[in-house]
């Protein structure tokens, strides 16, 4: 197990709802277009393939930044320099911000955790929806647990934290697939909950398009800390 520190900064007075997360992203790209961890686009090399260091969420109905690595310095940046948020064409003022910098357990552990996605997971690519397509409910699942299991391994280097034995790291989970129009595009995206032997803090992502609110991660209530 390892620790990570992470950021999540809130605009408070503000209120979003999460199909507004793209136009967020998309007014922090334009205020920020020199620096690419706002965006993830390399000014030479294209689309930056690595874990998105800042991933833009919706929480409690306010818009939210969660960073981590080199994106925390840019988004302590933003909450001093961000009063005003322009969504659909509207700017907005905001008077009431909160920063948050978090440590949290992260990685291969003992026990059992369980969790819900609290936002529609990106689990498939065009190549595995192919695979996913053809096969019956019970090799499904199968696939979806591997899936899984590879986004884990995803996040792990995102935060660059060697698992210790991959072979030792077990989910199980339950399902619904769901339709989700992404840029005009009908995605298999899932809803659910899994369990797995794997510390993962709130408001991580696994799948794709995390920095985009997808796959967003929460650990049950009942298991949580008091």
């Amino acid at each position: 197990m390892n620790k990570i520190r992470y950021l999540i900064v809130r605009w408070t007075d503000v209120r979003l709802e999460p199909r507004d997360i793209p136009k967020l992203r998309g007014f922090f790209a334009h205020k920020y277009p020199s620096l690419p961890l706002f965006h993830n686009h390399l000014p030479d090399e294209g689309y930056d393939y690595k874990a998105p260091r800042i991933q833009y969420r919706v929480i409690e109905r306010h818009p939210a930044l969660v960073a981590f690595g080199e994106g925390i310095e840019l988004v302590k940046q933003a909450f001093l320099e961000v009063d005003e948020l322009v969504i659909n064409g509207r700017a907005i003022t905001s008077n009431e911000r909160e920063i948050s910098l978090r440590e949290a357990d992260f990685g291969q552990c003992a026990a059992y955790h369980h969790y819900n996605f609290s936002s529609p997971w990106m689990a498939l690519n065009k190549d595995n929806y192919r695979i996913y397509r053809d096969l019956d409910n019970f090799q499904r699942k199968q696939l979806l647990k591997r899936i899984l299991k590879s986004n884990l391994k995803t996040i792990s280097k995102g935060f660059e934290y060697t698992i210790p034995n991959l072979d030792d790291i077990h989910t199980d989970g339950w399902f619904q697939p769901l339709k989700v129009n992404y840029h005009n595009q009908p995605m298999q995206c899932f809803t659910g909950e899994f369990t797995t032997n794997f510390l993962i803090p709130d408001h991580l992502g696994l799948g794709g398009k995390v920095s985009r609110g997808f796959g967003v991660v929460k650990m049950k209530k009942e298991e949580r800390s008091v």
